[in-house]
């Protein structure tokens, strides 16, 4: 299934050890994707990392991205039966 991903956010923020909004908390890069499929159905997920000087945002990018494959994997898992028929005299999807 082909996806497409946006990123959706690119900020500084500080949050606390939950990645919670807080003004005491630890400035961390936040890194959102907002992800469709071929059907246009849609997934959003973000993350958040430590921030290091010399970074690139491609680096921060690709690590958040791989932070967030097995999230993304179960996401596509779970759309494979939506709008499937089920036979109950068979008990298959058809």
């Amino acid at each position: 299934m082909t996806l497409t991903y946006k990123i959706k956010d690119f900020t500084d923020e500080k949050v606390d050890e939950k990645n919670i909004l807080s003004d005491d908390g630890t400035l961390k890069k936040r890194i959102g994707f907002a992800i469709t499929d071929a059907e246009n159905n849609f997934y959003g997920i973000d993350k958040w990392l430590s921030i290091v000087d010399g970074k690139s945002d491609d680096d921060y990018i690709k690590e958040a991205y791989d932070l967030c494959k097995a999230q993304i994997d179960n996401w596509q898992s779970s759309m494979k039966n939506l709008n499937k028929t089920f036979n109950p005299d068979t008990g298959k999807i058809e």
